[in-house]
């Protein structure tokens, strides 16, 4: 059985994400995919940095659509409850590391020049608060954006 080829995911690409049934976000890709070394002579599929902006729109967005003044990675601040310790907060930049296959399937809708979007170095390496390895994308992807969106406008789901 042949494997399901994906569309790849460029420098550039404008995705439109659909982080809740009936509402649309915005993610961009900073990089071209580079494959990694995850262990000797085992490489990845290759990987990009994809940023999450912090845009939810209640129809399906086109580039248009856009004010690209408003593309930018959001900050989240995410709640962590482990066992044996208290919950506490910590913020976390939505730049994170993905393959470049769109198992997703989202529309790409158009293409910008990235540097605008975030000028720091792009690393590699996981950081406490950003460049995390997510692998695929999923279906959900920006689901931080949809609950920042419910949160600045007190909507409880």
């Amino acid at each position: 059985m042949a494997r399901k080829k994906y569309s790849l995911f460029k420098r550039g690409d404008v995705i439109r994400t659909n982080p809740q049934d009936g509402f649309y976000g915005i993610a961009v890709v900073l990089d071209d995919g580079v494959k990694l070394e995850l262990s000797p002579n085992k490489w990845s599929y290759p990987m990009c940095h994809i940023a999450i902006t912090p845009l939810i729109y209640d129809y399906e967005v086109t580039i248009n659509d856009i004010d690209l003044a408003q593309l930018y990675p959001l900050r989240f601040l995410r709640c962590y409850s482990l066992d044996n310790i208290p919950e506490f907060f910590k913020e976390e930049l939505l730049v994170h590391i993905h393959t470049t296959r769109n198992v997703a399937e989202l529309p790409v809708i158009g293409n910008i020049d990235p540097s605008n979007i975030y000028q720091n170095e792009l690393s590699w390496q996981p950081k406490s608060d950003r460049f995390f390895i997510c692998g695929d994308i999923h279906k959900y992807l920006g689901r931080e954006a949809y609950l920042n969106w419910l949160d600045k406008n007190r909507i409880t789901d």
